[in-house]
């Protein structure tokens, strides 16, 4: 089972002008990867005070920490006007990002390689291979950070190459790249 997280980069913005029964108002979701969603509504034109209904008990003009779903929006103005709006937040799996350099030096500061949110892939499998494509290092399933040695002997400082398969029995979806060693 995948964990997904939800949006660090702005994958969606939507923006819609809604008029209905003389209530101009503008809508706007943002879904950032790794955070959870927010929408919010802006009235235009319309009797104050305006009050807000959102599907999830919200009464202010905007909402944050939506998970993925179906919500909804209902607008009135002072003057019995009003408008609902529907919308839906998608799910957004958040990737690993792996560092590209450590220093097992000893100094207790950066000793490791780190891939941060690898947790959300439990059936990773990963491989590091030398310039010459030996394979150096592997796991599967539980990340350990690793320390920079194979078959318990440090690697010399140089970059390693990684695949990074987020779920083993399906080789379609991976990251690759390098890794640096740095002493």
């Amino acid at each position: 089972m995948i964990k997904i997280s939800y949006i660090v980069i702005i994958l969606s913005l939507t923006f819609a002008k809604l008029k209905a029964q003389n209530l101009l108002v503008n809508f706007s979701k943002t879904e950032r990867a790794c955070e959870l969603a927010r929408a919010s509504v802006n009235v235009i034109s319309g009797a104050t005070p305006v009050h807000f209904e959102w599907s999830n008990g919200s009464i202010s003009n905007n909402v944050d920490q939506l998970e993925p779903g179906d919500y909804s929006v209902y607008v009135k103005a002072d003057n019995n006007k009003d408008t609902t709006i529907y919308f839906r937040i998608e799910t957004v799996i958040c990737e690993p990002y792996p560092d590209d350099h450590f220093t097992p030096n000893g100094d207790d500061f950066n000793d490791t390689w780190s891939i941060g949110r690898l947790e959300n892939f439990p059936e990773f499998e990963l491989f590091v291979y030398n310039r010459w494509g030996q394979l150096v290092h592997h796991q599967v399933n539980v990340y350990m950070p690793w320390d920079g040695r194979s078959l318990g002997l440090p690697l010399p400082d140089a970059t390693y190459y990684y695949i990074l398969y987020l779920e083993k029995s399906n080789k379609k979806n991976f990251i690759k790249g390098g890794i640096s060693i740095i002493r």
